[in-house]
């Protein structure tokens, strides 16, 4: 009903009205009375338009007597004016809009000319271009140089992974921090259900269409206000605030339609036969081995089954806004809500949120104001479980026969241990559908300050802060389950109350007319409290009721947590006649989370600026380099992001036969202090021609003490301990370049393009040449997230089989040969953003590119081994990749052989069974076409008629095409998802599901 109403809605919009003409004439100069031709005037909400002759002389009809024209001009600032009469003579002046423009940085706003550090910003058409996504990291994901966000997969509400110039840490967070509207927020991964699940992402609480502009503080001199919590950067969200004016209402909705992007394609019944038998025949088994056993191929009734069709679904998204704003001289006001929902491209996930927000500033007098920020939020996650795992459906459903159904006649799933095939573990329809993964979370983000300007230029802020959050999880693992038969359950519980009150003083002035000095000197002090409780159940009497009160057996824990922080902080600005420019800031940090002997952090950073085109040397080219600074930066920043009692020796609690007790659990390290990041950064900002803004930077970031876990002597009664030991490197370019290429009255066109170049690399570690994972190892002088495979040569054109290297020249091909073979770290990422804007029309087309990085397709490694036979029963399903193999002497080519036989049974270690090696290793590079948007606004003509501000209809593709080598879902996918694995386990992808393609449209109004 609600989409019939707006449909309506578009439909009077499109209505032509008549209106009457007045007639307005004057001329445009500049601020020296020269007059200026070629300035745009267009009548604001309209197409309709003019430009100034060579005299600089224009006249135009409008319908209205109060209608705003805009005078616009390359070089010069557009200005607006209300119609006052006939004859209008209009003075332009030099566009310093760009240099003026406030940009937020810590603890306050700067002008961008002044800045001396390396800050990335972007604005809320940025957020909100686009219109199917429900959190602001996926809206900005490929838009500011040196910000990488990699999106793990298509779950709804799954969490992305960021990182600021590279990843700077091994055993603690090197995801930014996220401050909003001044609060930092919690952005960890608390869920008790996130054994090989994608993580719930915490900033899907935010609704992206009330962010008003981010900020991106990228090196140290940047972060450093910001101290032990600064080394992964810090991104900054300033929400939207009310304006002076009458009430605005804005109403905005859209409906997104999603699929598959893109799928392996497996092998029919009839191809899976085939090769089966060239397998067998191969092994001297003789023609048809299979035939008996599988199936007739050449049978025109072969049952044949595409599981994809099965799990695979068309998702449909829902987002709804409204929102109210205005104010007067004295208070100021927004009011918003949002509902969000969408239904995952693979059945059984989906996320919904609700949320509202108020916020309201107000001037007691001249000298006191007052204000408060509430958002209040509710999501709800529906995830498979076990989704990049054995169990997950995607890999359940590649390993299928295709002979076999998913559901028998009766409407029941079938068990894949009734069919041929050991490798699917169970039915991939009913882990979809009958196993149970659920959160919602509740939170609420609050803010009150009060701001007083004690006397001339001295300013005191007080802010008081709570994030809330509270979250259930629910998850099932049904009853006939081949991973639980009795079924299992686990209901969990947690709640966190982060409360901040941070105090600051700032004094601004100018002496004489050449000195300018901002001085800024405050305290911070944080608490977090957490209680966690999690009860697990199994032996369930069916599948109706899953509640852990069901259980035969249940076990149950709870904990309680808790880190505190205390902060001084100050930033000194200053600058001589706008062209030498210097900062230097500090923070004395204090964690509980440290040591006694190494508890508290001095962070200083300082850089300078030096604006040349304001050199008098410098005004004879200033028509081609209007604007140019040099920028330097050094500086020092942490990270805290550890456990809470790291450094503490603890007891746990245990019983023994009976009765309860407690013993020593972890060793102490009193001495345990901050991981320190230096970094120096060396900027360039160019404006060219008065339309080209190009900004260079080249970082070297140093991250040493780092927080890691060490061996200690066995006699101790401990493993290990956790220590500050070892160093990373971060070092690379970024490049943006914001190009007006076209400006004219009917026709603009704009382009912004982002590069960066990144080189990751572990300088020194204690334990060098550790083995993290089956396929990670930690390498001195080789990138984090590091492959470690047995090296693929390729095959033998004599006999089919592959061949890998003995590295150790043993004669055995085993893990022994493993070696460093790249990482899944990108080397360069980017996008390419073109914007065209045609009367009242729109349209802008945004490209995203990673590359460099490589990906261990494990999916592969499962549904492209078919070297083996457990018990008589084919390994699964194949790839129609696989029906390239070796066929015959002299055949070249990449695919073996197919072969019965592994090594332990043909005591063969050259065969090519189960070997985890670079024949599944693959280069992660992409381009892809990530959003296009198509938007009409309306003339204001037929907006009066309706008594409407304005109103966009729009349409809009996402992850619309992806051009890439990878033989997976997608390239932009990674299995290991959360604590360490985001630093050192990226690049590997087994069962992730791939990004979705989505189409919307919708509809943006104002009254």
């Amino acid at each position: 009903m609600k989409l019939k109403i707006l449909l309506n809605i578009c439909l009077l919009l499109l209505v032509s009205v008549g209106y009457a003409q007045t007639t307005v004439s004057g001329t445009v100069t500049d601020e020296n009375g020269e007059s200026l031709p070629g300035v745009s005037i267009i009548i604001k909400g309209t197409s309709i338009g003019t430009v100034t002759d060579f005299e600089g002389k224009y006249k135009l009809e409008v319908s209205d007597d109060s209608a705003i024209l805009i005078y616009s001009f390359v070089g010069y600032s557009s200005s607006e004016f209300v119609v006052t009469g006939g004859v209008m003579d209009i003075t332009l002046y030099e566009d310093v809009t760009e240099l003026e423009e406030l940009v937020v940085v810590g603890y306050g706003t700067q002008k961008r000319r002044d800045i001396t550090s390396s800050i990335g910003s972007v604005d809320s058409d940025d957020v909100a271009n686009v219109a199917a996504t429900y959190s602001f990291d996926g809206a900005i994901q490929g838009k500011l140089s040196g910000v990488f966000i990699g999106s793990s997969s298509a779950t709804p509400g799954s969490a992305f992974n960021l990182n600021v110039r590279g990843v700077t840490s091994i055993g603690a967070s090197s995801q930014p921090l996220i401050v909003v509207d001044g609060i930092p927020i919690l952005t960890g991964n608390q869920s008790a259900l996130n054994n090989n699940i994608q993580p719930i992402n915490p900033l899907a609480n935010i609704n992206p269409n009330d962010i008003e502009s981010i900020s991106v503080l990228k090196d140290a001199s940047a972060a450093a206000i910001y101290g032990t919590r600064g080394a992964n950067g810090v991104i900054l969200i300033t929400t939207k605030t009310g304006s002076i004016g009458k009430t605005k209402v804005n109403v905005g909705y859209s409906i997104g339609i999603s699929e598959i992007a893109n799928t392996p394609e497996m092998m029919t019944s009839k191809e899976w036969i085939e090769f089966m038998n060239a397998a067998a025949e191969f092994d001297g088994l003789g023609e048809n081995y299979w035939n008996d056993i599988l199936g007739d191929p050449n049978d025109p009734n072969l049952p044949n089954h595409n599981v994809y069709d099965e799990i695979f679904r068309t998702g449909i998204t829902h987002n709804m806004d409204v929102g109210l704003s205005g104010g007067n001289e004295d208070t100021k006001y927004v009011i918003s809500a949002n509902y969000f929902d969408q239904t995952g491209i693979q059945l059984g996930q989906g996320f919904e949120r609700f949320n509202t927000r108020l916020r309201m500033d107000h001037s007691l007098n001249d000298k006191v104001g007052v204000g408060a920020n509430i958002l209040i939020s509710r999501g709800a996650h529906q995830r498979t479980v076990n989704e990049n795992d054995e169990y997950g459906v995607v890999v359940n459903a590649q390993a299928w026969d295709p002979t076999a159904p998913l559901t028998n006649q009766d409407g029941s799933y079938t068990n894949p241990f009734d069919f041929n095939g050991w490798w699917a573990l169970d039915n991939p329809l009913f882990i979809a559908e009958q196993y149970v993964n659920n959160s919602t979370s509740n939170r609420i983000l609050a803010s009150t300050y009060a701001e007083w300007e004690v006397a001339k230029n001295l300013n005191f802020k007080s802010t008081w802060s709570a994030d809330y959050n509270s979250l259930i999880e629910e998850s099932f693992t049904p009853v006939g389950s081949n991973e639980a038969p009795t079924g299992a359950g686990i209901y969990a519980t947690l709640e966190e109350l982060v409360w901040i009150n941070e105090n600051t003083l700032t004094y601004s002035t100018t002496i004489g007319q050449s000195h300018n000095l901002n001085i800024l000197g405050g305290f911070s002090i944080q608490e977090s409290n957490v209680d966690f409780s999690e009860i697990n159940g199994n032996g369930f009497p069916n599948n109706q009721i899953i509640k852990i009160g069901a259980a035969a057996n249940t076990t149950g824990s709870s904990s309680a947590t808790s880190y505190g922080f205390l902060s001084y902080l100050g930033r000194v600005t200053y600058d001589f006649q706008n062209k030498y420019l210097i900062q230097g800031s500090f923070r004395i940090d204090g964690s509980s989370r440290f040591g006694p002997d190494n508890r508290y952090a001095l962070l200083p950073s300082g850089s300078v600026g030096w604006r040349f085109s304001n050199e008098s040397f410098f005004q004879g080219i200033s028509n081609v380099v209007s604007e140019g600074k040099l920028r330097a930066s050094y500086g020092v920043v942490g990270n805290a992001e550890i456990g809470n009692f790291t450094w503490q020796g603890l007891w746990g609690a245990s019983s023994y036969n009976g009765v309860g007790g407690s013993n020593p659990s972890v060793l102490g390290n009193p001495q345990l202090g901050w991981e320190q990041t230096t970094q120096l950064d060396i900027g360039l900002d160019l404006t060219l021609f008065g339309r080209i803004g190009i900004v260079a930077d080249y970082f070297q970031k140093s991250t040493t003490d780092l927080l890691l876990d060490v061996d200690v002597p066995g006699t101790l009664g401990f493993a290990n301990t956790t220590s500050n030991i070892g160093e990373i490197e971060n070092k690379g370019f970024e490049f943006a370049i914001n190009s007006q290429n076209i400006s004219g009255k009917d026709f603009q066109w704009t382009t912004n393009i982002n590069f960066t170049t990144l080189r990751n690399k572990v300088v020194d570690v204690l334990n060098n040449g550790q083995i993290l994972s089956r396929n990670f190892v930690l390498l001195e002088n080789e990138s984090l997230s590091q492959l470690y495979l047995i090296k693929f040569l390729g095959v033998d054109p004599t006999t089919g089989d592959a061949i890998f290297e003995d590295l150790n020249s043993d004669g055995l091909i085993n893990l022994d040969d493993r070696q460093a073979v790249g990482s899944g770290l990108p080397d360069y990422f980017g996008g390419i953003n073109n914007s065209f804007r045609y009367k009242d029309f729109s349209l802008s087309v945004f490209f995203q590119f990673v590359g460099g990085n490589k990906i261990f397709n494990q999916s592969r490694h499962a549904y492209e081994n078919y070297g083996t036979t457990r018990g008589g029963i084919p390994y699964g399903n194949q790839t129609k990749r696989s029906l390239d193999y070796w066929r015959e002497p002299g055949d070249i080519t990449a695919i073996p052989r197919p072969t019965l036989i592994g090594p332990e049974d043909a005591g063969n270690p050259e065969l090519q069974w189960q070997r985890f090696s670079t024949q599944y290793l693959e280069d992660g590079d992409f381009v892809r076409l990530k959003n296009v948007k198509f938007s009409y606004n309306v003339p204001a003509k037929i907006l009066s008629r309706f008594k409407l501000n304005s109103a966009i209809i729009y349409v809009q593709g996402q992850n619309l095409f992806t051009w890439t080598d990878y033989l997976g879902f997608d390239p932009e996918v990674n299995t290991n998802t959360s604590g360490e694995g985001l630093n050192t386990l990226q690049g590997e992808d087994f069962g992730t599901l791939g990004q979705a393609r989505t189409y919307s449209v919708g509809l943006n109004i104002e009254f």
